[in-house]
Order: structure tokens, then C-alpha cells, then sequence
């Protein structure tokens, strides 16, 4: 009779069967974190509301002479809603979007000819959604203060 080897698995095989895991686990939990993902369905819903803003907005100055909604200090941009020369601002669109966090906001020159509205995104790291009345949108990393375009 001749000895038989022990069969087993050796300290080096469990240690890379353990990383394996543990690299997978950290991989899932990172794209399956659902607080996260309804942070960004969240923010493309602030987007598209600060969007049909800025329709209603160009859609309000082509009818005023080009001129848009006065407001020289910030203000919540739901207020614009029921403001302006008649029709109100709310009349060029399909009723006004609502900001429950209340972070949209807008401020314009004070004679009307140019604007910055912005709103505060949710995600992991994001800044602020900004429109320009010279057109420019996106992202930037400060809430603007003043009526001049953050954007490049």
C-alpha cells in the first residue's frame, strides 16, 4: 500500500478565489447601487425641466421685442411662471415644471436682454445645470452668482 496524497486546496488558491469575490462584489455593488441611479433619473428630469424653461423663454422674448423676464437679483425660476408682459411666461408651455428641492433659479440684466438660470443636480458629483441666453448649456462645478455666462 503506498501513501496517498492529501488532495486540498492550498493557502495561495484561496487567496486569489477570495480576491476574485471580493473584486466582483465591489464591481456589482457600484453599478447596482439604485440610490444612485434614481439620483441620476432625477437629475434628467431637473435637465429637462430647465430645458422646457428655456423654450418657454425664447419662445417669451420673441413675442416682447426680444426681451425676457427682468429679475436682477436670484429668484426661484417657478416665479417666472405667472410673470410677464401678457401672456405670462407659463403660456408658452405645457404648464410650469416644479422644483420640489426648489434649487432652480434665475437671474436676468436689468433691462431684460440676458439671462442665466441654473439648477442644482443630485448625483454623486455633479455641480449645477446652467442655461445661457447666448444659448450655451451645461454643466458647471459653482452655482452662478451674476447675470454673466458661466459656461466657456
Amino acid at each position: 500500500m503506498s501513501a496517498q496524497p492529501l488532495r486540498g486546496f492550498t493557502l495561495i488558491e484561496i487567496l486569489i478565489v477570495i480576491t476574485i469575490i471580493g473584486i466582483l462584489v465591489v464591481a456589482l455593488l457600484g453599478a447596482l447601487n439604485p440610490l444612485e441611479q434614481i439620483r441620476k433619473g432625477a437629475d434628467a428630469d431637473r435637465v429637462n425641466d430647465l430645458r422646457q424653461y428655456h423654450i418657454a423663454l425664447e419662445n417669451y422674448s420673441n413675442v416682447n421685442n426680444g426681451l425676457y423676464p427682468v429679475s436682477a437679483s436670484i429668484v426661484a425660476l417657478r416665479n417666472l411662471c405667472n410673470v410677464g408682459s401678457p401672456p405670462p411666461l407659463r403660456a408658452y408651455m405645457s404648464g410650469c415644471p416644479t422644483d420640489a428641492q426648489n434649487t432652480h433659479k434665475y437671474i436676468s440684466d436689468g433691462s431684460g436682454t440676458t439671462y442665466v438660470f441654473w439648477g442644482k443636480l443630485s448625483a454623486k458629483g455633479a455641480g449645477f445645470w446652467t442655461v445661457c441666453a447666448n444659448g450655451k448649456s451645461g454643466k458647471v462645478t459653482s452655482e452662478p452668482t451674476s447675470v454673466n455666462c458661466p459656461l466657456p
